[in-house]
């Protein structure tokens, strides 16, 4: 199919994939944009004359930026902004820790029984439960100790069982349990000296021909950008959607030093 390149139509953005500039690995995929945007800008220094009349530009500081937002919260993108360099992952044994709440019902014994064994310094794995409140808030707070007594709540060897205080809790209170149990997983950390990476960019971009109608896939490529560590998650009545960013670098080791480069196929 030929494209009439004087006059075409962008109609969408199928994808933003970004590589690992040194080897090619895939690093993320984001297939579900919202929508996006590319953005170029430079400095004017305007030399001037009589009255201030503008008689020459120079310009500098020329600067180029992609930004999307994806319907998905993708893995990948989300260890690249952290700058996660040793996420850690674990899918066949439980190993990965989890803080976890829970508010338990009392019934008629004077134990409650964890959804999950709890984890933590031996004879200090759940410092503390709590006696509710009648409006759901945390009460009365009961330390651990080594047997239940009218003061102090106990552990039993299974991590699971908690013996309540004595004679503090009646059928049907609430007990409200903070702590740490182990679970199977991924688990992305963004610390303090840890920026977000570097990546290239392939972006698939739809076309259209103004005449036929018909569509074919462009390729938008940007050799290297720097991922922003700018982010924001918005948590509430709508589904959070993944916002990314970067910023092109001249890409000097190719010799073109280009911040990004569009094709526009034929066929």
């Amino acid at each position: 199919m030929a494209i009439q390149f004087d006059k075409y139509s962008i109609t969408s953005i199928d994808s933003i994939v970004g590589f690992k500039p040194s080897t090619e690995e895939c690093l993320f995929i984001l297939d579900e944009i919202k929508d996006a945007n590319l953005e170029g800008a430079a400095d004017i220094v305007w030399a001037t004359g009589k009255q201030d009349r503008r008689l020459a530009a120079l310009k500098r500081n020329k600067t180029c930026k992609i930004s999307c937002n994806n319907g998905f919260i993708v893995g990948g993108v989300l260890k690249e902004q952290f700058g996660d360099t040793d996420t850690v992952e674990d899918f066949e044994t439980a190993s990965i820790e989890i803080p976890a709440f829970e508010r338990l019902t009392v019934g008629a014994g004077n134990t409650v029984v964890l959804s999950h064994s709890a984890v933590g310094g031996t004879g200090n794995e759940i410092p503390f439960i709590y006696k509710a409140n009648k409006d759901g808030s945390q009460g009365r707070a009961y330390p651990i100790g080594a047997d239940a007594d009218t003061d102090t709540f106990a552990l039993e060897s299974d991590m699971k069982t908690i013996s309540l205080p004595i004679g503090q809790f009646e059928q049907g209170d609430t007990v409200i349990v903070f702590y740490n149990r182990l679970t199977k997983g991924r688990k992305y950390s963004n610390k303090s000296g840890n920026y977000a990476g570097s990546v290239k960019l392939i972006c698939d971009v739809m076309i259209q021909d103004v005449c036929t109608k018909e569509e074919t896939h462009s390729k938008l490529v940007m050799p290297v950008v720097e991922i922003l560590d700018n982010f924001s998650y918005t948590f509430g009545s709508e589904m959070a959607v993944q916002k990314f960013e970067a910023e092109a670098t001249s890409s000097i080791c190719s010799g073109d030093s280009e911040y990004f480069y569009w094709v526009f196929p034929e066929d």
